[in-house]
């Protein structure tokens, strides 16, 4: 338990009322009691300020609080960040090696190595300091695990696959399957051979049941600070640049160019062969099937620029409105 003017110097802000307010969790408004800390920074949690048992709340402005006390913060969301860090009650991972796991006597490991029951580390495999590896975990020969970083359970590295440090990956993922490439010819199939890899960058996020495959003649490649939401699919030759965010179910085709800081959000399916460009922003549910200009939003099947999509939108609402008054002899 921590007071509340502890928590407003750790978030660098303005303090209001009562500084000696013990704070001993961080609670949703509605369901927050007494000695909780909520947010209230959304104009629909403003007016919930009045009726929530909290004891203090993470505005903008003061004159949200009322007579209630809180911190006033420029930037709600770090604050949010730093709030939940303080409070976050999680066991810290342990260093240590499980007699049930298998490593290969060629890995290279660094200090403060631990892993869980049933892991398998094969041949040739460096592993950086501080690296965290769950249980069921399996590492294929000759890849590379940066410093700092968390596998957790039943994640499957392939063979040869780099993951750069401080990057996440969350259970159930794997990463360096082949990618869906066939040449069909006399109504045979014929498999094309991945014979390259897939690239991690450093500070890289990825959910659970993600699904990465490898490349056919260039690496795939996921560049430095990118998030990945859960059961997203990247095919082969994918290359994704810096600090793109992902949300769940995108599907991302073979061969696919992603820009830096491109956001896509849920259950769209990208590409193939198209590129994204710098800043673009895909609305959920959208269909990219050609190659789309950065710094500009798009939306819908095919994807096109949202104001254009809107125009259609409305242009088709006006055409039914017109055949119902038809139908109705109306007019």
């Amino acid at each position: 338990m921590i007071t509340l003017k502890e928590v407003a110097d750790k978030i660098e802000g303005k303090l209001i009322g009562n500084q000696s307010i013990p704070i001993s969790s961080v609670d949703d408004i509605k369901l927050a009691s007494k000695e909780s800390i909520s947010f209230a920074f959304l104009p629909k949690y403003k007016k919930a300020i009045i009726d929530s048992k909290a004891s203090a709340f993470i505005v903008t402005s003061q004159d949200d609080l009322g007579t209630k006390a809180g911190i006033v913060v420029d930037n709600p969301y770090l604050a949010m960040i730093k709030v939940l860090d303080i409070f976050d009650q999680r066991p810290v991972p342990s260093y240590e090696v499980s007699e049930n796991s298998i490593i290969h006597r060629t890995t290279s490991k660094k200090e403060n190595l631990h892993l869980g029951p049933f892991s398998v580390i094969n041949e040739n495999v460096t592993i950086g300091n501080n690296v965290f590896i769950g249980s069921g975990v399996k590492i294929g020969p000759g890849s590379v695990i940066g410093d700092d970083c968390i596998l957790y359970d039943n994640v499957v590295l392939y063979d040869n696959i780099t993951v750069g440090a401080n990057s996440i990956i969350h259970s159930g993922t794997v990463v360096g399957s082949d990618g869906f490439g066939y040449h069909t010819n006399e109504n045979y199939h014929h498999k094309i051979p991945h014979i390259k890899n897939v690239v991690i960058g450093d500070n890289v996020e990825i959910g659970a049941s993600c699904t990465i495959d490898r490349g056919s003649v260039q690496d795939t490649v996921i560049g430095n600070h990118c998030k990945l939401d859960n059961q997203v699919h990247l095919a082969h030759n994918v290359k994704m640049g810096e600090g793109c965010l992902v949300a769940g179910g995108v599907f991302i085709g073979g061969s696919t160019t992603i820009e830096d800081f491109v956001t896509i959000a849920g259950k769209s399916d990208i590409g193939p062969h198209v590129t994204i460009g710098k800043k673009a922003v895909i609305a959920a549910r959208s269909c990219v099937l050609k190659s789309l200009q950065g710094s500009a939003m798009y939306a819908g099947n095919p994807a096109r620029p949202i104001k254009e999509k809107q125009k259609r939108d409305a242009l088709y609402t006006r055409f039914e409105i017109l055949e119902k008054k038809l139908k109705n002899h109306v007019i």
